[in-house]
């Protein structure tokens, strides 16, 4: 896959007539993956090159309506896994005030028509482009005709009868619901970060952590303990993490740690992946040091079943 990261001669540089569909992407849920897939799918049935248009940053966090977002994956994490459904050509349109005062008609004349030619456009069922989110399903079908493309709307994916978003994701995961995150991804939650150096006193209680600086554009499990993996090197460990302030140490800031089970070394520098699979419980302030010992036994015993079932 190739990845463009501007709209400057996009025509020129792909140079043929193409396929191509558009969103945001975040997380890549069952939703957009079935639009990936489709797109695919549509690429070999014409034999034209498959285009998938994002926008970086999210257009929600330049428009000032949700400054508190936070992203399900990181852009390079967004990109491996667009690249995975064998899409030719990633377009990350920079997202600024200019082009969301771009009219839709524009954004579809000028840039999906002129620059990338295209012969058929697959739009989910509730993305929008331009000025005031009027590039919709409707506004391509009138123009259709004038510019000879075809046109199709990929309805919602739906999960136990609930339609899928990234929205409702990041609720889930807000509400610690990390299994179920897991299910409308197709994939373990994940927070990639670096390890930096902590307060060090889960090794003078027998249960060392990684203490793991979060890339600051992702989402935070909410506050509790998870069974879960930490990825090394390219290898899964099953570990057992905590999100949370340390309330029985008096911490205030909020941090990410993961016990690793049966592994040794020095992490501190190093870029790890931490996988949520189930919440355990919530965060207590325990009367001692000694209460809080007994309950990280009783943690991990619990988080070495779960994960010995997957």
């Amino acid at each position: 896959m190739k990845i463009l990261r501007n709209l400057e001669r996009l025509g020129e540089t792909i140079g043929t007539s193409t396929v191509l569909t558009l969103g945001n992407f975040d997380g890549i849920h069952l939703g957009h993956q079935a639009l990936l897939e489709r797109i695919k799918e549509i690429s070999l049935e014409t034999g034209l090159p498959s285009v998938a248009i994002t926008y970086y940053p999210n257009p929600a966090l330049v428009l000032g309506k949700d400054k508190d977002l936070g992203s399900l994956t990181t852009q390079a994490d967004k990109e491996a896994l667009i690249e995975s459904f064998g899409i030719d050509w990633l377009v990350i349109v920079p997202f600024t005030m200019e082009l969301a005062s771009m009219e839709a008609e524009d954004f579809l004349h000028n840039i999906l028509i002129g620059e990338l030619n295209a012969k058929k456009i697959l739009i989910g069922f509730n993305h929008c482009f331009g000025k005031g989110r009027r590039g919709n399903y409707e506004l391509l079908q009138q123009y259709s005709s004038k510019y000879g493309y075809e046109l199709e709307k990929l309805e919602p994916v739906y999960l136990d009868n609930t339609k899928l978003s990234s929205s409702y994701i990041r609720s889930l995961i807000r509400e610690g619901e990390v299994s179920k995150a897991e299910e409308c991804l197709g994939r373990e939650f994940s927070i990639t970060g670096e390890v930096v150096e902590g307060h060090k006193r889960g090794r003078t209680i027998g249960f060392p952590t990684a203490n793991v600086k979060p890339s600051p554009e992702l989402i935070l499990p909410g506050i509790g303990v998870y069974a879960g993996k930490t990825e090394i090197g390219g290898k899964y460990y099953d570990s057992m993490i905590n999100i949370g302030n340390n309330p029985t140490f008096g911490d205030e800031q909020l941090s990410l740690e993961s016990h690793i089970f049966d592994f040794s070394g020095d992490l501190y520098g190093k870029t790890v992946r931490v996988l949520f699979s189930e919440r355990i419980r919530s965060e207590i302030k325990f009367s001692g040091v000694e209460a809080l010992i007994a309950q990280l036994k009783q943690d991990e015993r619990i988080s070495r079943e779960i994960l010995a079932d997957r």
